[in-house]
């Protein structure tokens, strides 16, 4: 029941962690991470209600991702210690397989044709180069607010996203539960495998 519960506010959470993805708009600044993220939001709702559908949501959405998503930094983060025994070519393989994945899954979960309500609260300072956003997603259908706190770090390109908590779970340690098991068993080549078949699942 507790597990259900979570995969519940985890497929809620997931569009509001899509949502923070989207390219800073001209107001937006990616020198300062709470502009950044309120104007990302903003116009990634934008772009899911906007009545057009989700049928090529990730062609559309995809170079803004890039460019405000850290997946090198996520996906080294969600495979753990074992990253490091990966050669160079299938970190790369990896990063891209897991990005492409992280895309499709967030746009197939923008659905509805009402904006959520989202509440912002007061940031925190994890480290000079860090800082914490807690936020509460009110769905328009009155189901029950979802707690999403956003990790952001500043990178040379500015302010990024590198983790997400959901109801208090950790985006990134749900991955890396997930392949440490398969890391273990196969290395690289298994995470390559079990990858691509997720996404042509998906596909």
């Amino acid at each position: 029941m507790r597990r259900d519960l979570f995969r519940s506010h985890l497929r809620s959470a997931l569009v509001v962690l899509f949502l923070g993805f989207v390219r800073l708009s001209g107001a937006a600044s990616a020198d300062d991470p709470a502009t950044m993220l309120h104007g990302s939001i903003d116009e990634i709702l934008s772009i899911a209600y906007s009545g057009h559908g989700t049928g090529n949501l990730p062609a559309r959405v995809r170079p803004a991702l890039e460019k405000c998503f850290a997946f090198d930094l996520v996906t080294r983060q969600a495979m753990g210690p074992g990253w490091r025994q990966f050669s160079a070519t299938d970190q790369k393989r990896v990063i891209d397989l897991f990005s492409e994945l992280l895309i499709r899954t967030y746009s197939a979960r923008v659905v509805g044709t009402q904006r959520p309500k989202i509440v912002y609260g007061t940031p925190t300072d994890l480290a000079p180069d860090r800082r914490e956003f807690p936020t509460r997603v009110i769905p328009s259908s009155g189901n029950e607010p979802v707690a999403v706190v956003y990790r952001l770090i500043r990178l040379p390109t500015g302010w990024r996203i590198y983790d997400v908590l959901i109801e208090g779970v950790s985006f990134v340690a749900n991955y890396r539960a997930q392949f440490d098991e398969i890391i273990q068993k196969g290395g690289a080549p298994a995470v390559i495998r079990a990858l691509e078949t997720k996404l042509a699942a998906s596909g």
